[in-house]
């Protein structure tokens, strides 16, 4: 499953941003202190874009910051996990 969060940008502007590029994917949408604190502490994100690959366990697999083309790194991730 893919899941976008967004704890940072106004709530119009990160719609916006989700319409223009299509996204079909469920986005959380939230900046509140306990959201922003669960990011920052617990997920330790420091910056955006930022991706994680978590395991069903919710143990982190592997987490990067930027955009890289064709994926390569989330698919060896998954694949790590046994994902095709």
């Amino acid at each position: 499953m893919i899941l976008g969060f967004n704890g940072s940008d106004d709530k119009k502007l990160a719609l916006d941003f989700l319409r223009k590029n299509s996204v079909t994917f469920p986005s959380i949408l939230d900046s509140s202190d306990a959201a922003t604190k669960t990011a920052n502490q617990d997920y330790k994100m420091t910056g955006t874009p930022l991706s994680y690959v978590i395991d069903r366990q919710g143990k982190i697999v592997d987490a990067w910051y930027g955009y890289e083309k064709g994926h390569t790194r989330a698919i060896k991730a998954l694949k790590k996990l046994g994902v095709q």
